[in-house]
C-alpha cells in the first residue's frame, strides 16, 4: 500500500519521522518535496508562481497513483490540528478519488471544520501505527499477481467504486504467451489465472478475488494493435463479473519488436527507454497516460457493477 504524506513543510521532521515509521510496517510513502522549505527568497511573482506550480502538480501526482494520504496536521500558528490551503486541497483530489484520508489529529478547531469531515477522513488521534491497524482490519482482496501496478490498480479501482480492501498479491500462471496477441488469449489468460486463484486462496476465505490480464488486439485493419485489459473480480459466494477494455493504438515500432526481440511490451520500455516499471504507454504519450491508470479504469468499470 502506498500512502503520501501532506501537510505543512512546518513539521517536515515529523512527517520523516512518520515516513520511516510507516515504512518499517511496510508500507510505500511520499513526502513533499524537501525543496518546498526554500528556495523563494528573491524570485519574482512570476518565478514563485511557476515553482509552486511544479510542486503542486507534482505533489498531486503522488497523490494520484497512492491508496491512501496522511494529513500531518500538527498545531501551528496557535491553531490545533492545523490544516492549511495546500493540504485542504489535497484532501479534496484524493476524496474525489475515493482513496482514504487519514488526520493525524482532530482538526474540529479550523475554521471549515465542516469541509474538512465532509469529506469522511479517519482521524488516527496522534497514533501513526493506527494506519496498520485500520488496514489489516478490512475485507482482503487476492489478485493472481505481485505486479506492483496491479496491485495497486485493483486497490484503486475498487476504491473509486466505494470499496475499501486490503489488497494482498497471490500469482498464478496464465498458460498463454507472455504477451497475449488477441483478445482470444487475453481472456483465457485472465480465466485461467482467477480459476487457480480462486481454487488455491479458498481456505484462506479472502472476500474478494481479482485478476487482470493485458494484451494486444488487433480491431480494425486500418490500424495496429491497441491495448486491451481483461478484468475479473469476485466476491466469493457471488457471480463472477469479467470486464473488457479496449484502450490505446500502439506504435507499430513497438510491436513489431514483440516477440521477436523483447518477450512483451512492458520488457521493451525498460531495456529501450530505461523504464523503472513495465510500462509502455508514457512513452509514446509524451508521459500522460500510464499503465496504472488505464488498469485502474478497467477495475473500477467493473467493480461499480459488483455487490458490495
Amino acid at each position: 500500500m502506498k500512502i503520501t504524506l501532506c501537510g505543512s513543510m512546518y513539521h517536515i521532521e515529523g512527517m520523516l519521522n512518520a515516513k520511516h515509521a510507516l515504512g518499517k510496517l511496510g508500507y510505500e510513502i511520499e513526502t513533499p518535496d524537501l525543496s518546498e522549505t526554500s528556495g523563494y527568497e528573491g524570485l519574482s511573482d512570476t518565478k514563485r508562481t511557476v515553482k509552486k506550480q511544479r510542486l503542486i502538480q507534482q505533489h498531486l501526482d503522488k497523490i494520484n497513483t497512492s491508496d491512501a494520504i496522511l494529513v500531518f496536521n500538527q498545531e501551528k500558528k496557535g491553531v490545533a490540528g492545523y490544516i492549511g490551503g495546500n493540504s485542504l486541497m489535497e484532501m479534496a483530489f484524493a476524496y474525489e478519488q475515493g482513496i482514504e484520508i487519514f488526520l493525524l489529529h482532530d482538526a474540529h478547531a479550523m475554521g471549515y471544520a465542516d469541509e474538512i469531515y465532509g469529506m469522511q477522513p479517519i482521524t488516527l488521534n496522534g497514533r501513526i501505527d493506527a494506519i496498520h491497524t485500520y488496514f489489516t482490519s478490512l475485507p482482503r482482496t487476492f489478485v493472481s499477481s505481485k505486479s506492483p501496478i496491479k496491485l495497486r490498480a485493483v486497490s484503486r479501482g475498487m476504491r473509486r467504486a466505494g470499496i475499501r480492501t486490503l489488497v494482498l498479491p497471490r500469482p498464478t500462471q496464465s498458460n498463454v504467451p507472455e504477451q497475449p496477441r488477441t483478445i482470444e488469449e487475453t481472456y483465457t489468460g485472465a480465466e485461467n489465472r482467477h480459476d487457480v486463484l480462486k481454487e488455491k486462496t479458498s481456505e484462506e476465505s479472502p472476500t474478494y478475488l481479482a485478476t487482470l490480464e493485458s494484451g494486444n488486439h488487433a480491431i480494425h485493419p486500418r490500424h495496429n494493435d491497441f491495448s486491451s485489459t481483461v478484468a475479473i473480480l469476485e466476491k466469493v459466494g457471488s457471480e463472477r463479473k469479467t470486464g473488457i477494455t479496449v484502450e490505446l493504438e500502439f506504435p507499430k515500432a513497438m510491436t513489431d519488436k514483440v516477440p521477436a526481440i523483447y518477450p512483451d511490451l512492458g520488457t521493451l520500455a525498460q531495456k529501450e527507454y530505461g523504464s523503472t516499471s513495465k510500462d509502455p504507454f508514457p512513452h509514446f504519450t509524451n508521459g500522460k497516460v500510464n499503465r496504472l491508470h488505464l488498469m485502474e479504469s478497467a477495475v473500477f468499470n467493473v467493480a461499480a457493477q459488483m455487490e458490495t
